[in-house]
């Protein structure tokens, strides 16, 4: 967007983040061999419990999970707690002698009603049960923990963001791991302990919701779908569920086309818009059953944390629609786009911004790309990096579809083959029927 649109922010920010990530920690039940001798990554003993006697750990074999409102869960027995503490000490112990001080959950006490974020200092290893896991389901040898790691309260700049990379570096060349898509990227986006107000939230959540196709782009596919943790903002808010209602009212009413790409360009945009208040954004773009299981029903991108009634500690926009992964670049870039699209919004002239979104809302992404969105937030360097992401990505697919088609086109012609010699069978034995009937 153009400089002259820029106005001063609408509180003096001092942007905080908070990073977390869920994975898998592999490990080498004692029953079995190393099923990759050559890695050298420690897999064996990552989960003795220090002073366990030298005899083997019990195996603890895979449960059936239950559904619990729509997730399973596991009821593991008493051996997977203590082995997973154990696991999580390890990690926590060579992150601390590595010089980034971490503890286990189990050996901590969360600071959740404290009064200073300067309190939220350590890296965190805890449990996230919605990620998959147990054993392996293609390398049996391989039992899988579900670990989340969350980071201290850190001040956004470049140095903090290279302990987040060095942390993820640490990980990877540490642990065999795996990440798949039952487990996530969070990055919560704060301003220390004040919150934004609720101009800041309006130009977020306006342009999030006008550009939400854009920015799934560069994530996997899986996180605009139903059958994602987190779901879309502009599908699934309760500001989603009453435009729809609004549109079909207005279809029965006058079943204008212009009158439904009016409302497709307005109704949200103005909606957000005019909320008055943090706590009625919250309400407005948030899930409809949010308060029903605030852990459970967040979107993609989460402002729950920023009611009135919430810690000031955990004050945070929350961005949830980031797959796992331990690549520290993919992580940094990230981070900082996450920073760049709140500090933006609180930059931000509102009248300009509100033309801006209606004028794009209904492009495509090939209309108005990812690279565009992010040129409009002056961050030329994540639209490279991205947009060659898009354009890596878009050629596999491409290829892949290539190479469907060629598979395809093999089969018909193997079966119009086939098909052709039980025609030529069938004329050959009614040619010497014929003969035969002649003679």
């Amino acid at each position: 967007m153009e400089k002259k649109q820029i106005l001063p922010e609408t509180t003096p920010l001092e942007i905080t983040f908070g990073f977390e990530l869920e994975f898998c920690v592999l490990s080498i039940p004692d029953q079995f061999l190393d099923p990759s001798p050559n890695d050298p990554r420690q897999a064996q003993g990552i989960t003795r419990p220090k002073g366990y006697p030298d005899v083997f750990l019990p195996y603890i074999h895979q449960q059936t999970p239950l559904l619990v409102d729509g997730v399973e869960e596991y009821d593991w027995p008493e051996e997977w707690h203590y082995q997973f503490d154990a696991l999580k000490r390890n990690i926590a112990d060579r992150l601390t002698g590595n010089g980034y001080t971490a503890v286990a959950d189990c050996d901590y006490d969360e600071v959740s009603s404290s009064s200073s974020i300067k309190e939220l200092r350590l890296w965190i290893v805890s449990v996230d049960r919605t990620i998959n896991h147990g054993v392996h389901p293609d390398l049996p040898g391989y039992y899988l923990w579900p670990v989340e790691m969350k980071s201290p309260a850190y001040i956004y700049n470049e140095e903090n963001k290279q302990k987040v990379r060095s942390v993820l570096q640490f990980l990877d060349k540490s642990y065999r791991n795996r990440c798949d898509l039952s487990a996530d990227v969070h990055v919560h986006i704060g301003n220390g302990e004040k919150g934004f107000d609720v101009r800041t939230v309006r130009n977020l959540m306006a342009f999030l919701w006008t550009f939400e196709n854009q920015i799934a782009s560069i994530h996997d596919p899986h996180y605009m779908t139903g059958m994602a943790f987190s779901k879309p903002v502009s599908t699934h808010s309760y500001l989603a569920s009453v435009s729809r209602v609004a549109r079909t009212m207005l279809k029965d009413e006058s079943g204008s086309d212009e009158a439904l790409l009016e409302h497709d360009r307005n109704y949200a945009i103005d909606y957000i818009t005019s909320l008055e208040t943090v706590d009625q954004a919250v309400t407005m773009l948030s899930a409809i059953n949010l308060k029903q299981d605030v852990l459970k029903n967040r979107l993609i991108c989460s402002i729950c944390n920023l009611e009135t009634d919430v810690e000031k500690v955990k004050k945070t926009i929350e961005f949830r629609q980031h797959g796992s992964t331990l690549n520290d670049v993919e992580v940094y870039h990230w981070i900082t786009v996450c920073r760049c699209l709140v500090y933006f919004a609180s930059m931000v002239d509102e009248e300009s911004l509100t033309e801006f979104c209606k004028k794009h809302i209904n492009k495509t992404i090939e209309e108005f790309s990812i690279v565009e969105v992010l040129m409009a937030i002056n961050r030329p360097v994540q639209a490279y990096y991205y947009g060659m992401k898009v354009a890596v990505a878009r050629r596999k697919r491409k290829e892949v579809e290539r190479k469907k088609r060629a598979e395809e086109k093999r089969l018909r012609d193997q079966e119009d083959e086939h098909d052709d010699q039980d025609s030529d069978q069938d004329s050959d034995q009614d040619s010497d029927q014929g003969n035969d009937q002649g003679k």
